[in-house]
C-alpha cells in the first residue's frame, strides 16, 4: 500500500521520548509519506506554531498528528488511511489509551455523550484540503485547547470528523491531567460559544466544586483579558454557567 499519510510530531526538550515515537513510526505496516519533526525547544512558540510549519512541509493529501511522548500502534498510519483515503470527510480522531496511576491500562476517550468537548492532537488525522480551507491552527493558543479549536472549525466549514476507535496511540507517560489556562477558554468560547457549553459542563465535578478549581476558573474567564482575548461579561458568565450547569446534570443522569 502506497502512504498517502504525512506525520507531523511537535518535539520539545524530550529526546528519549522522541526517540521512542520514531522508532514505533519506523514499524509501522505502512510507512508514512514523510515525517515531520519541528523542534521548538529553543524558539518555544507552542504546538499551534509546530503543528502548522510541520504539516505544511508535507505534500500527501493526509496529515496525522502525535506527539513526542506517545507511541503510535503499529497500525495507526494503516488505520489512517483505511479510513481518510478516497473519503470526503475531513478527519478522524482515534483512540488513545494510558497507564494509571495503579499501573493499569485506561484510555482517553471522549465521554460517549460529547460532541465537542474531544479531539485530542496526540491521535488526530486530517484531509489536507480540510486544513488548508480553515488555515490550520490558530497559533494564539499556545499550549491548550488549539486541537479542539481546529476540529470545531473544520467541521463548521462543512468538513465532519469520524471518530475511529480502533486508530489507536499509547500515551504511556502520564494520566492525561487536563491542563486549563483563562486565555485558551477564553479563545475557545469565542470560537462558538454554543458548543463550548459542553466544555464548561465537563469542568464541573464534585472535586472541581470542592477543591475550588471551578470557582477559580469561573473568575479567571471574568478577570482574564490580554491583546487576544476578552473577558466574559457577567451577563455572558451567567449564560454559559446556567446552560453548564444544566448540561453536566444532563450528563450524570441521561441514559442517552
Amino acid at each position: 500500500m502506497e502512504s498517502e499519510v504525512d506525520v507531523v510530531i511537535p518535539t520539545f526538550r524530550r529526546p528519549e521520548a522522541l526517540a521512542r515515537c520514531l522508532a514505533a513510526m519506523e514499524g509501522q505496516t505502512v510507512a508514512p509519506a514523510s515525517i515531520e519533526v519541528v523542534d521548538d525547544s529553543e524558539t518555544d512558540k507552542g504546538p499551534a506554531y509546530t503543528r502548522n510549519v510541520g504539516w505544511r512541509r508535507g505534500t500527501a493529501p493526509i496529515v496525522a498528528f502525535t506527539d513526542d511522548d506517545c507511541v503510535p500502534a503499529t497500525d495507526w498510519i494503516e488505520s489512517i488511511q483505511r479510513s481518510l483515503g478516497g473519503k470526503t470527510i475531513g478527519g478522524i480522531e482515534g483512540s488513545v489509551t494510558i497507564v494509571t496511576e495503579d499501573g493499569s491500562l485506561s484510555d482517553m476517550d471522549p465521554n460517549p455523550k460529547d460532541r465537542w468537548n474531544r479531539f485530542k492532537t496526540a491521535n488526530m488525522a486530517y484531509r489536507r484540503d480540510a486544513l488548508e480551507a480553515v488555515g490550520g491552527f490558530d497559533e494564539r493558543f499556545f499550549i491548550h485547547r488549539e486541537d479542539t479549536d481546529l476540529a470545531w472549525r473544520v467541521i463548521n466549514s462543512g468538513f465532519p470528523i469520524e471518530w475511529v476507535p480502533d486508530c489507536i496511540v499509547h500515551h504511556p507517560d502520564r494520566a492525561g491531567v487536563q491542563r486549563v489556562m483563562p486565555r485558551s477558554e477564553l479563545l475557545l468560547y469565542r470560537c462558538d460559544r454554543v458548543k463550548y457549553t459542553e466544555v464548561a459542563a465537563g469542568m464541573i465535578s464534585f472535586q472541581s466544586i470542592r477543591n475550588g478549581g471551578l470557582a477559580s476558573m469561573r473568575r479567571g474567564l471574568r478577570s482574564y483579558g490580554d491583546e487576544f482575548v476578552v473577558p466574559l461579561s457577567r451577563t455572558e458568565s451567567v449564560s454559559l454557567w446556567t446552560r453548564a450547569f444544566l448540561r453536566s446534570i444532563w450528563r450524570k443522569f441521561s441514559n442517552v
